[in-house]
This record gives C-alpha cells, sequence and structure tokens, in this order.
C-alpha cells in the first residue's frame, strides 16, 4: 500500500473547510487500514503460535494419556483454604479445561472428569447443572454440606440432584443439627440407589437437644451395592445389603449415645459384615431384651473404650466367632477382664482363627491367666502399647518359661510379629551409642527376656516393631542389653508421631478419610469467617451489607 504524505502548504483553490473534510477522510482510511492490517498480523501471529504449539511434547501427548493425567489430578486431595475460597480459585477440572483448545476438547469429552459434586459450598445450582449435563450419565460422587437451613437448597436439592439419585456412586451427607440431618435422610429414604456402593453419613455442631437420635430409614427401595457404610453415632437403618463395611464414630459425643434397639436395627441388616469398627456411645439398658447379633462372616472388629465405657459388655452386643484381627483401643481394665474371661469360655467353639491382637493404649490387671493364650492359639501378629507393668508380655514370659522347664511347646506358637507403641516409655537415660547411664529398666529387661525364651524355645521372633517419636532411642536402649545378653532378634523403628501409629488403630487413608478432612476445613474456614465478622461489625456503618462477601465465600444466601 502506498502512503502519500502531505505538504503544509494548503492545497490550490479549496477551502479550510473543505481541506479538513479531505484531511478527515484520508485519517478515516488510514485508520481503518491499519485496523485491518493489525487484525491481519493478529491473525498471523495466532497461527505462528498453534504452530508452534503443536510442535512442542506437551501438544503431542496422545488423548488417553491426557485423560489418564486429568484423573489424577482430579483425586489428588489439595487443602481446602479460605483463601483459594475468598480469591474464587477453580476446581482442578475446569482449570484444566482452560488450558488450550486440545485439553478443553479432552476434558469436556470426558464425563468421569465432572463427576464429583460439592453442593453449596463449591458448585452452586448453575455449576450443578452444567456438571450433570457434562457428566454425560457417569457415576457420581457427591458431597451435601455442612447443611443448614436455607429453602431454596432443599429446593435444589429435590428438583436438581434427587432425579440422579440412581447415577450415585459416593454420598456424604454432613449436616449441622438434628433438624437437618432429618431433612437429608428424609429425602433419600424412598429413594433407590441401584449404583450406591459408599455411604457417609456425619452430624456436627452444636446440639441443643441431649439423647440418642431417632432411628431413620434410607433407601427404602433398595441399594444393593452397598458395601461400605460410615456413620457418626447415628442410627440409620438401610435394607438388606452386602455390605462389607459398617464404622460408628465418636460424634456427636457421650451426650448421644446410640440406643441399643437402634444400634440392633442397624446390624441386623448388615449379616454378611466383614468389617466393623464401634468407636461411638451406646445405651447401656434396652427396652427390650435383645439377643446379640450373629455376625458369622466378621473378620474385622475395632471396639473403642467409649462403646464400654458404661459397664456395657461387648459380646452382648454382638456374636462374632470367626474374627481374624481384633483391635481394642482405649479399652479399661474392667472392660479388658470381661472380653478376656468370654474368649477364654468360648474355647473351642470360637476365636480359634484369631491371628491379629492389637492392644492400643488399654489398661491391663494383674489377673491375666493363661485361659486366655491357650483359647486363641493362631495369634500370629501382637501390639502392645509400651507401659510400667506389661502384664500381657510378663504372662508370655512366664509361659515360655514352664514351656522350657517341661519340655513342651509355647502359648501362642505360631506368634512372629510383635509391635510395642513406644510414646508412653520413660525409661533410663541413654548416652552415647544407646549405653544407659545407669542399669537397664525393667521393661528393657523384661522386653530382652521374652526375646531369649523364645529363642531357647526355637520360636524366634521374626520382626519385633518400635513406633512413636522416641521409637529410636528405645531401639537403641533394647539392643544394648540385648547384645550384653548375646541374643538376636529383627528389629524395626518407626520413629513417628500419634498419626503414625493410627494406621494400627483401623484407620485408614481412605474416601472417608478425605471427606472428614474436607468437612474438617471446611468448618474451620466458616468459624473463621464469622469470627472476623463479629470483629469487624462495630467498626462498619450501620447500613453496610454483608451479601457480596458471602457470595465471594460461597455461603448460600
Amino acid at each position: 500500500m502506498a502512503l502519500c504524505y502531505l505538504s503544509d502548504e494548503p492545497a490550490c483553490g479549496l477551502s479550510a473547510k473543505d481541506e479538513l473534510e479531505q484531511l478527515a477522510s484520508k485519517i478515516n482510511g488510514l485508520q481503518a487500514s491499519h485496523d485491518e492490517l493489525a487484525r491481519v498480523m493478529r491473525n498471523l501471529q495466532a497461527r505462528a503460535a498453534r504452530i508452534r504449539n503443536t510442535r512442542a511434547a506437551v501438544s503431542r501427548i496422545p488423548s488417553d494419556v491426557l485423560v489418564m493425567i486429568f484423573e489424577e489430578c482430579r483425586h489428588l486431595n489439595p487443602q481446602w483454604t479460605g483463601v483459594l475460597s475468598l480469591l474464587r480459585q477453580l476446581p482442578i477440572e475446569v482449570r484444566l479445561s482452560h488450558v488450550c483448545s486440545q485439553w478443553r476438547a479432552v476434558a469436556l469429552s470426558t464425563p468421569s472428569l465432572w463427576s464429583s459434586i460439592h453442593f453449596p459450598f463449591e458448585h452452586k445450582e448453575e455449576s450443578l447443572h452444567e456438571y450433570l449435563k457434562r457428566s454425560e450419565g457417569s457415576l457420581l460422587q457427591v458431597y451435601l454440606g455442612p447443611w443448614a437451613k436455607y429453602p431454596n437448597l432443599e429446593h435444589t436439592l429435590t428438583t436438581v440432584l434427587m432425579p440422579h439419585v440412581a447415577r450415585f456412586q459416593e454420598l456424604v451427607i454432613d449436616a449441622v443439627s438434628r433438624e437437618t440431618l432429618s431433612v437429608l435422610l428424609l429425602a433419600f429414604r424412598d429413594e433407590a440407589a441401584p449404583s450406591l456402593r459408599r455411604l457417609r453419613v456425619m452430624c456436627r455442631g452444636t446440639i441443643i437437644t441431649h439423647g440418642p437420635f431417632p432411628a431413620v430409614n434410607m433407601f427404602t427401595k433398595g441399594a444393593p451395592l452397598l458395601s461400605d457404610v460410615r456413620l457418626d453415632n447415628i442410627p440409620v437403618i438401610l435394607p438388606l445389603s452386602a455390605a462389607g463395611m459398617l464404622s460408628f464414630s465418636a460424634y456427636p459425643g457421650p451426650q448421644f449415645p446410640i440406643s441399643r434397639d437402634g444400634f440392633h436395627q442397624v446390624l441386623a441388616a448388615c449379616s454378611s459384615l466383614k468389617s466393623l469398627h464401634l468407636r461411638g456411645f451406646v445405651e447401656l439398658i434396652a427396652q427390650a431384651s435383645i439377643l446379640p447379633i450373629p455376625l458369622p462372616s466378621l473378620r474385622e472388629l475395632v471396639v473403642n473404650g467409649r462403646v464400654l465405657a458404661n459397664g456395657l459388655h461387648l459380646f452382648d452386643l454382638i456374636s462374632a466367632p470367626n474374627i481374624d484381627t481384633l483391635i481394642l483401643e482405649d479399652v479399661k481394665a474392667q472392660s479388658l477382664v470381661s472380653i478376656h474371661k468370654f474368649i477364654a469360655h468360648a474355647y473351642p467353639h470360637a476365636f480359634q482363627s484369631l491371628t491379629k491382637l492389637r492392644y492400643i493404649r488399654c489398661e491391663f490387671g494383674p489377673d491375666l491367666d493363661v485361659h486366655l493364650l491357650r483359647a486363641t492359639p493362631s495369634v500370629a501378629e501382637l501390639v502392645l502399647s509400651v507401659d510400667k507393668n506389661m502384664h500381657l508380655l510378663r504372662l508370655l514370659v512366664n509361659c515360655d518359661k514352664q514351656a522350657a522347664m517341661y519340655g513342651c511347646s509355647p502359648m501362642w506358637l505360631r506368634l512372629r510379629t510383635v509391635t510395642l507403641h513406644t510414646q508412653g516409655y520413660t525409661g533410663r537415660a541413654v548416652g552415647a551409642a544407646g549405653v544407659p547411664v545407669n542399669e537397664p529398666s525393667p521393661t528393657m529387661l523384661l522386653l530382652q527376656e521374652f526375646i531369649a525364651c523364645r529363642n531357647l524355645l526355637y520360636n524366634s521372633i521374626t520382626l519385633l516393631r518400635f513406633k512413636g517419636p522416641n521409637a529410636d532411642a528405645f531401639s537403641s536402649e533394647f539392643h544394648w542389653g540385648l547384645n550384653l545378653a548375646k541374643q538376636y532378634v529383627l528389629t524395626q523403628a518407626i520413629c513417628c508421631q500419634t498419626q503414625g501409629i493410627l494406621g494400627d488403630c483401623g484407620y485408614a487413608h481412605d474416601w472417608a478419610a478425605v471427606a472428614e478432612a474436607y468437612s474438617n476445613q471446611l468448618r474451620q474456614f466458616l468459624a473463621q469467617v464469622s469470627l472476623v465478622r463479629h470483629q469487624i461489625a462495630p467498626v462498619l456503618p450501620p447500613n453496610f451489607n454483608l451479601q457480596h462477601l458471602r457470595r465471594r465465600i460461597g455461603v448460600p444466601t
């Protein structure tokens, strides 16, 4: 395009007005030419950028590999923080779809990427419709809560989510009161959940009315695939199913024990249980005489001392003769004695397959006898918390000494792995190279004597494991005395805090733990927001409106 340069002298025969119009016309033409050239340049730059992007290694990733990467990103559990919420950071699946056109096409064509729904705090009604559309029939993981009284939320639940209940694969219900919990459970009472496999029901918050929660039915039209049920201490009665896992947590607290009748109704619908975790409070008195619930398929039983705190006997609740793992946590001496006596009296008809016995922070009395060892001959793994008495270990040592004296086999002949939780140990001061400043503690002497007796009987322990924040120091002190006695055992020291010991208590980092962490983080943040609101309220103008702040942090209005 040729450019003509204008001279400073006026054109001949033209008035100033005509010349001004001529100049304005030429300026407009040049501006239009400039805009057209800019548009062409942008198109060329975009085309060059696309060519460069296609040559990049990340652009040559096959779509099926991208789907796998996206799924891994979605299953990561980043910390839910208030800062991210205030900044309105988009969910990971949305951010992935905003990278480039190829990634967006792959993301939108992957229904499972949009199958995780957190309502109402992460996904509002508008995004809820879009997620349900993009998931295109994929099975859903749904988190409802923390649920408070908002009429529009109940309307959205019944009109938007409930028509898709047949697609629910995982459901977490998180309520803040009896009333809101009743509303949620009532919404699912007369529904069928043919694809549901995992259910978590929580009730956390300030609950004014004390006493047991009333029993509530869910999915009365059937949930045939339901296999994993985690409940707060609430009697949620489910249809007959092949549930293999049932857990009762300690929440809402000791003021809200589960009734014996409600407990019986819940377990009666889960006769094929393989794992049962009891950590809540149970009423001592039943309104009518109730026989223990038979659970012939039960393999793992976890019992917290809260269940037995009011004098309740464990095996008045259930009959589980075929368990292979028994975990007792924070059980007092009197309750522990009743459990041991029941096991001894059940010999040889029950507990013959018990291979793993774990005592976590339990109180042993001095009245342990050999009948417990005789009644559980298959024990191969033992977990103990170290205390100053170590009554069970002392009983084993005395039995081993008598077996060596009379030339017979020891009790617990199959015992091979022993784990000691060392956080409660306050032994001797240890100097350089693990050498005690003074004599070894009685606990160390007993433990070394136990290893020596097992070696003498040719029934050695294959692994002695120490767990706790002082595991290394404990191991050094133990090995010093063991070397002096010229004995040997393979040991493993795991230096960890209390969280590292939870695995021995039956806790696992699974889908329910992720839901629990999400709930705790969200509640903590909402509490912080409420505190800030109360702190800034005195300095705000009387007509100040917090609705915009509610929208920013995602609180329903």
